[in-house]
């Protein structure tokens, strides 16, 4: 039995890689069963096809429960401190580790986000630390619900996290540092 999991974990290992290096497209059942040590027939007796390798790679390593992960081990005395110290904990990461965010644009542009309600019906974690410091700092933000902070917290670093990635990091200054990028998310738009 250890053994049939452990070559089902170098399954999911090696399709992680493939698929965040390749695609769903991009990557067969025999280079993936290449990659992980293993006869090509040998696959099948741990998953049906490949779209069930992916569906599982995608529910294992989403990289919204990492991100969820990361944002309740973030610290702050205030909303502002919180706040500020999430987005630029959540870029290091997500810079650090862009397989996270390829996994993501496989499942949406190759799998047309099918798997994506079962991931958070199977992850998504009912007890947050980071929303509880938010609910306890609720008298510095404005009336706005959590999830929706959550969100813009979110889509702001992955859209400036994208666009860096479209101009080149060589020029994201010219486009406005981190710290500025933080206070408009912070304050707004508007005087």
């Amino acid at each position: 039995m250890a053994s049939e999991d452990s070559t089902k974990t170098q399954i999911l290992e090696s399709a992680y890689q493939l698929f965040v290096e390749r695609g769903f497209s991009g990557s067969s059942m025999r280079e993936i069963a290449e990659h992980a040590g293993i006869k090509a027939a040998s696959i099948y007796n741990h998953f049906d096809n490949k779209e069930q390798i992916f569906e599982a790679v995608f529910i294992e390593r989403h990289p919204m429960f990492r991100i969820l992960a990361i944002l309740d081990s973030i610290q702050g005395e205030t909303a502002e401190e919180l706040l500020t110290n999430a987005v630029k904990r959540l870029d290091k990461e997500l810079q650090s580790e862009p397989g996270l965010l390829n996994l993501f644009f496989v499942e949406i542009v190759e799998m047309n986000g099918k798997h994506v309600e079962r991931a958070i019906k199977t992850n998504f974690p009912t007890d947050s630390n980071f929303i509880k410091q938010i609910y306890e700092m609720q008298s510095e933000i404005r009336d706005i619900p959590i999830p929706v902070l959550v969100r813009s917290l979110l889509g702001t670093i992955f859209a400036n996290i994208m666009f860096n990635w479209f101009i080149g990091e060589g020029n994201s200054k010219r486009w406005g540092t981190q710290a500025q990028m933080t206070d408009v998310l912070l304050r707004g738009i508007l005087q």
